[in-house]
Order: C-alpha cells, then sequence, then structure tokens
C-alpha cells in the first residue's frame, strides 16, 4: 500500500467480533483508465462465477476509476487493490495516491456524478476511508453468500485453470496451450502462430478458426502477440 496509508487491517469497522481474514491477493496497477478492465480480469481469475462476484467487481471497477480520475494515481501514479475473504464477507480495499478532499457520496442519483458511489454504498455492508493528499485507502466489505457461491479459497482460480488446461487438451491434442499469470490471458501456439484470448473458452473458438481456417481473419477478442512466452513452466502451464 503507498506510504502513509493503512492497511485494511487497520480500518475500525463496526463494532462486534469479525471472521478471521482467509485468503487475501493484492496487486498493483498503473494509474490509467484502461487498468479497469485489466483488474476485472483479474478479479474474475481470483473469485468463482456467481452475482456476488459481480459485486465485488463493480465496487472495485468503481474505486479504481474514482482513483484514476480523482487522485494523484491518475497522474503518472498507480493505485492498489487488495481483495481479501472474511467468511461471509469480501472485503475490497483500494489504496490511491491521495487527493486533497475524499470521494463524497451523494442523494441525488440524478447527479452529474457520485452515483457510481452511491451504488457502491447500496451494495456494501459497510464501507470506510482513511488518509490525505499523500496517500488514501478505501474500502467496502461485500457479502458473499457461502451456500450459494461456495467459500473462497486459494485454490479457485487453480480449478478454474486446470478446467481450461483439460478442455484445451481434449480438443486440440498436439496444441501447447497455457494461461499467462502476469497478462491474465491464455495463450496458445498452434500453427506456428501465437495466439491469445481473455479465457479459455474463447481461446477454443479461437483456435478452431486458426486451425479449420489458417488463412482467415483472427476472431475479435484474441490476437498474436508476444508475451508469457511458451517454456516458462511444463505443457499448458506456463507462468
Amino acid at each position: 500500500m503507498p506510504a502513509n496509508t493503512p492497511s485494511p487491517d487497520q480500518v475500525t469497522g463496526t463494532p462486534g467480533a469479525r471472521p478471521s481474514p482467509g485468503p487475501r491477493w493484492q496487486r498493483t496497477f498503473a494509474g490509467d483508465a484502461g487498468q479497469i478492465g485489466v483488474l476485472r480480469q483479474w478479479l474474475a481469475s481470483l473469485l468463482p462465477p456467481c452475482p456476488a462476484r459481480d459485486d465485488v467487481t463493480y465496487v472495485a471497477s468503481e474505486l479504481g476509476t474514482n482513483a484514476v480520475r480523482h487522485t494523484a494515481s491518475g497522474q503518472g501514479g498507480s493505485f492498489e487493490v487488495e481483495v481479501t475473504c472474511y467468511g461471509p464477507l469480501v472485503r475490497v480495499a483500494v489504496a490511491d495516491g491521495g487527493a486533497p478532499g475524499g470521494p463524497r457520496l451523494i442523494d441525488d442519483p440524478q447527479g452529474e456524478s457520485g452515483r457510481g458511489l452511491l451504488v457502491v454504498r447500496s451494495l456494501a455492508v459497510r464501507t470506510g476511508q482513511r488518509g490525505d493528499h499523500r496517500g488514501r485507502l478505501i474500502w467496502a466489505d461485500i457479502p458473499w453468500d457461502t451456500a450459494v457461491a461456495g467459500p473462497v479459497s486459494p485454490d479457485s482460480r487453480e480449478a478454474a485453470i486446470g478446467d481450461g488446461l483439460a478442455s484445451l487438451a481434449s480438443r486440440f491434442s498436439g496444441v501447447q496451450a497455457w494461461f499467462g499469470r502476469s497478462t491474465l490471458q491464455w495463450w496458445a501456439l498452434a500453427g506456428g502462430e501465437l495466439v491469445s484470448a481473455p479465457s479459455a473458452q474463447e481461446l477454443c473458438g479461437l483456435l478452431d478458426h486458426l486451425l479449420g481456417a489458417p488463412s482467415a481473419p483472427m476472431s475479435q477478442g484474441g490476437g498474436r502477440a508476444r508475451a508469457d512466452a511458451p517454456g516458462r513452466g511444463a505443457r499448458g502451464l506456463g507462468r
């Protein structure tokens, strides 16, 4: 977290016992609006698909956007996102580069700005913020229904990656495919082409197209690139 900005564990929530923290992930993003999409992909790789994940993603995206638009993070800086599981809650904390004034929750849904933070307040069971122009931390606790979505565990992403690799291996024998953990993209080397896609399912479609009609244009959503080159791990397990 940036200097002079407290960590989530230093922020006091409502009185009473709080569940012990479970899995925790943290990542730094460049203070650029284009990074909000990368943030969403990162969360999708961490949490199992369910309505609660959509809520967590919305909150994180809104707080990240606020950091880019209204703080020093968006002036050549960066912001950090930390996701911590507390049993029936998932805490999203965003640390930014600081601003003279903090974000304000408004009561007018028809206002020109602030509506996103109003939605954040409606989705969270509690929110808070600390800091100043030197750096701030804004956090929100989002309900996580373990009966519906199941508990979040460190193995959630690995299980999803394993399922994707198994699907690719069963459909494209002999094609080297892997998940790039630094890029949060799926990659494959087929027919002399290095191709990528945001999900294993989309990569399957891309490979169907590429291997079935090598001269046809690439479909939108994937592309040729040089990143996370093959050989960074075992077959299908590049890191």
